[in-house]
């Protein structure tokens, strides 16, 4: 895992190139640029909004990174463990989430049922088993899980998957599919956005009127979440 490629939104595919805590702070530091940060507000707005009231209850995050979405939720009330296979962005994470480890989503290092909810963000496009990583959140989750992937059928992914090195290797999950893998654990309703285009000037300034207008017209988001009701 490295620095994120600018132009994917959310994603944690990277280069794989340099020391391992530069590509981490490198990755993290999307988050506040013009386009990541746009990217990231739409995005967290979906993810709270999917993970509902989280105040005082034990969330696990799966691949959190730097800790961004743990931070969020942290901010919410909510005491937050995050898990992430690599060991420098855990580094960051830290600072931002009550506990994080260094794990695979495949192989959570915690017993059944011990978090009030789960969380994923753009963690399945790149898991060697979607599946299984959906097996582990909901055996040690006994609340709702959300699951949130790039959609390459919105505007931004037709404008960009095909050129960008970040989806090399990107195993895409589309409604059909989400819906498919998270149906085993609960009731699934779907939700998404961020449908501008990708990083254009004035972003800021007009896309909160684009994100408006797309949902009128139901354009397509480049970030789809998945929110599982536990039965």
């Amino acid at each position: 895992m490295s620095a994120q490629f600018p132009d994917l939104p959310g994603c944690s595919r990277t280069e794989e190139q340099g020391d391992p805590y530069d590509r981490a702070r490198r990755y993290d530091a999307w988050f506040v640029s013009p386009w990541g940060s746009y990217a990231w507000a739409v995005e967290s707005r979906l993810v709270r909004d999917g993970i509902g009231d989280v105040a005082g209850r034990r969330v696990l995050d799966v691949g959190c990174g730097t800790g961004r979405a743990g931070a969020l939720l942290h901010a919410l009330g909510a005491c937050v463990v995050g898990a992430d296979p690599d060991p420098a962005r855990i580094a960051i994470a830290r600072a931002r989430v009550d506990a994080a480890v260094v794990a695979a989503g495949e192989r959570l290092p915690f017993p059944d049922r011990c978090f009030d909810a789960a969380l994923a963000v753009a963690v399945l496009e790149f898991a060697s088993d979607p599946a299984r990583v959906l097996g582990e959140m909901a055996r040690v989750t006994r609340g709702a899980i959300v699951v949130g992937v790039l959609n390459p059928a919105s505007l931004w992914g037709e404008l960009h998957r095909r050129r960008s090195p970040a989806w090399r290797g990107a195993r895409l999950v589309g409604a059909r599919d989400l819906v498919r893998l998270c149906s085993p654990y609960g009731v699934v309703s779907v939700a998404e956005g961020l449908r501008a285009p990708g990083p254009l000037p004035g972003l800021a300034a007009w896309g909160p009127a684009w994100e408006r207008l797309g949902r009128a017209l139901r354009l397509p988001g480049a970030f789809r979440v998945a929110r599982i009701e536990r039965r």
